[in-house]
């Protein structure tokens, strides 16, 4: 707990420091040691954020609707993909093939195992 505290207070004093930071820096006219440092990687995150608004701009009531589709079939490939694989791991053992065929209402139904209901489907009486 201490530590999330002093987490806390230390980020506050540093976002404390930065303003004044940047503040003495809009005063002076001199950039600090941080702006000078940027301006050098200014023309990379330029094009990147240029390049992702282009992007973005293509996107539209159509597009996002083919996008998301596209995206939906991917995933659920993928996601049964792992469940057939599951399932075929559970069939293979034999305590497994039993519990599906008990889920799926196969079996031997027995007189005094079988509630009332079951008894009079299966023609038991």
């Amino acid at each position: 707990m201490y530590t999330l505290i002093t987490l806390f207070y230390l980020s506050f004093l540093i976002m404390i420091v930065m303003v004044w930071n940047k503040r003495r820096e809009l005063h002076t006219g001199h950039p600090s040691m941080a702006s000078r440092l940027g301006v050098k990687t200014d023309h990379i995150f330029q094009k990147a954020h240029v390049t992702t608004k282009k992007g973005l701009s293509y996107i539209n009531k159509h597009t996002f609707i083919a996008l998301a589709q596209w995206m939906a079939f991917h995933v659920l490939v993928r996601v049964r993909k792992v469940y057939v694989q599951l399932k075929h791991h559970f069939i293979s053992n034999p305590h497994g093939k039993r519990m599906i065929d008990a889920v799926r209402g196969r079996g031997e139904i027995k007189k005094h195992g079988a509630s009332f209901y079951l008894r009079r489907i299966s023609g038991e009486k």
